[in-house]
């Protein structure tokens, strides 16, 4: 009877590691998403009132302003969560600089709705969100209003079954878990999606969101990609160094088939040169190649396409 109950108990454990083990590398998948729910954000008092820097219910957690809107708005943690035509729990997949790829929950308000009420204008063109201590992420227009996703399965390097999901600004978040129950009572936090499963979201993820300000001042453009050596004859087996002044801020993608590079193209520098710089290697040149690189990355436009021609002496 003991070894009985012995082997029971082992039986038990090996399950629950194996059902642990299937959510993580599936994600958000199958976890129930909130939909303008009229219960999100309603973390348990004692969730709340745990919460570092909780606002008191009247004092204003959020300010929205800037010439790219009609008036300037302001709200308390109770006027946003009264928002109920504007409130949304999801999951988010991330990437970060290191890279390491990850999940978030978050419940909030939609952040395309806070922009409506404050008379978003036709000639917007940047939106910075700043924390309370100043640290913040510029997005373009168009980086905020376009689709992007969630992947579920990111952590096995697939797309199937990525969804859509908002740009939220939440008051119950958590980082590293892909059940919604899970998210907690804390302070601001921007959550939003991914273009593509290769784009690096985690820094634009700002804590403690005290403004939102919209520009009309017009983004820019980010500077072209760089390449040595020069484009031409080059010995076989040669590295091509990509270089571009904001490496660190930014991405470059490329192709080696003479193809248009995008988000979804092969990834020049998937960490930031002060976490893996090894990570970022030359291109090697074996026989005759076209590489077309791009820049990516928020607050500015995509670069131009650069175009660099090897032949092999």
């Amino acid at each position: 009877m003991f070894l009985v109950s012995r082997m029971f108990k082992k039986i038990g454990l090996i399950t629950f590691l194996l059902v642990i083990g299937l959510s993580l590398l599936t994600g958000c998948q199958g976890q129930k998403r909130e939909v303008n729910p009229a219960s999100a954000g309603r973390a348990p008092e004692s969730q709340v009132n745990q919460a570092a820097g909780k606002a008191g219910s009247g004092e204003v957690v959020l300010t929205v302003k800037g010439s790219g809107v009609e008036h300037e708005t302001k709200y308390n943690l109770d006027e946003l969560k009264s928002m109920t035509d504007a409130l949304a729990g999801e999951c988010y997949s991330t990437v970060n600089n290191w890279p390491a790829k990850k999940f978030f929950v978050g419940k909030g308000v939609l952040v395309s709705q806070l922009l409506r009420k404050a008379g978003i204008k036709d000639e917007a063109r940047t939106i910075t969100v700043t924390a309370a201590d100043g640290y913040n992420a510029t997005l373009t227009r168009e980086q905020l209003d376009e689709k992007r996703y969630c992947f579920p399965n990111l952590q096995k390097g697939s797309a199937e079954g990525a969804r859509e999901v908002p740009a939220i600004l939440a008051w119950e978040h958590q980082e590293g878990a892909s059940d919604l129950s899970k998210a907690v009572g804390g302070n601001l936090r921007l959550l939003f999606g991914q273009k593509g499963m290769n784009d690096v979201v985690t820094a634009a993820y700002v804590k403690d969101v005290a403004t939102i300000e919209v520009s009309t001042a017009p983004p820019g453009r980010w500077d072209v990609v760089g390449a040595e050596p020069a484009p031409g004859k080059v010995k076989r087996g040669t590295g091509v160094v990509l270089s571009h002044p904001g490496l660190d801020r930014v991405k470059i993608y490329y192709t080696l088939d003479g193809s248009t590079p995008d988000i979804k193209s092969l990834v020049y520098n998937p960490s930031a040169t002060y976490f893996q710089p090894d990570l970022i290697k030359p291109i090697p040149v074996d026989k005759p190649v076209t590489i077309k690189a791009i820049v990516i990355g928020y607050g500015k436009h995509d670069s131009q396409v650069a175009t660099f021609k090897y032949d092999v002496e």
